[in-house]
């Protein structure tokens, strides 16, 4: 009598395989064994043990490595840190220290932030981040002081420019109004 071999399970590779047929190998495998729900939750974790490391590898690598963008708001730095922060908790909510946590924010800020932040945050992630948006906002008052000061100084040139135009028309006008009428005086 031959025996019909059992459904073997292998290791599942995310740079290799296809997760839809792996799920339906899992499922032959769960039936020809005949585990129950808790014996293929204990053993199946085993087959995604690569693929969970390279996983971690991948998302710790994204947030060891991630910088602000030079134009890029503080909000929207904040908000890929701690999104790329809450999927490596999700795993392993140990994985990184607070103070590890607080030196990688820092070293991804732009450089024009990191030199005011560096100095001046108590040792918190959010006195780092309030000094951060602090920084941001009086960058954005100056910008907007500074181009408030360009719009005056552009606005004076114009009105130097419209009052020697003024004079230039008013010479003009006496002039034609002198040839063309005999009785206009021009104003003493």
């Amino acid at each position: 009598m031959a025996y019909a071999p059992i459904a073997k399970l292998n290791n599942f590779t995310s740079e290799e395989d296809d997760a839809q047929i792996w799920l339906n190998d899992v499922e032959k495998a769960i039936t020809a064994k005949r585990w129950n729900d808790a014996r293929a939750m204990q053993t199946i974790p085993y087959f995604l043990k690569d693929t969970t490391n390279s996983y971690i590898n991948h998302l710790v690598n994204a947030f060891t490595t991630m910088k602000q963008g030079e134009t890029e708001a503080v909000t929207t730095y904040l908000g890929c840190f701690y999104r790329n922060l809450r999927q490596i908790q999700a795993i392993n909510t140990n994985y990184f220290t607070a103070p590890q946590i607080l030196n990688q924010f820092i070293r991804g800020l732009r450089s024009s932030i990191l030199q005011y932040v560096r100095p001046l945050h108590s040792g918190t992630l959010q006195d780092a981040v309030t000094c951060t948006r602090n920084f941001e906002s009086a960058e954005s008052e100056a910008n907007h002081a500074q181009a408030v000061n360009l719009v005056m100084n552009r606005s004076s040139e114009l009105d130097s420019k419209l009052e020697k135009f003024s004079e230039l028309i008013n010479k003009r006008l006496e002039g034609y109004l002198a040839d063309n009428y005999a009785i206009y005086q021009p104003p003493q």
